[in-house]
């Protein structure tokens, strides 16, 4: 979590479940970005990961956020040859 004067600016969730670690989410305040916090936070979960063992992390991102896959791109995240597959679970379509 990044904190600025009391103030929550950024946040990001990672697991490891054994095997591989995985980026869930990772937030910053419009204001705050472009400050070097989403790197930060990335280097900080990539250090905790390596230090539970893991050896490799994933995360998902639309092709469609071109943004999002320059940031991690810049960080050495590259694409990979897979299939991302999803099921809804309720009637309205959403999880």
């Amino acid at each position: 979590m990044a904190i600025h004067q009391d103030k929550v600016v950024g946040s990001i969730m990672a697991g490891y479940d054994g095997h591989r670690g995985w980026l869930y989410a990772v937030a910053v305040l419009t204001t705050y970005r472009r400050r070097g916090i989403g790197c930060a936070l990335v280097h900080e979960a990539e250090g905790r990961l390596r230090a539970m063992g893991c050896g490799k992390i994933n995360l998902q991102v639309r092709t469609s956020n071109a943004a999002v896959i320059d940031f991690y791109e810049r960080l050495g995240y590259s694409t990979e040859e897979r299939v991302s597959m999803g099921k809804r679970l309720d009637a309205t379509g959403s999880i």
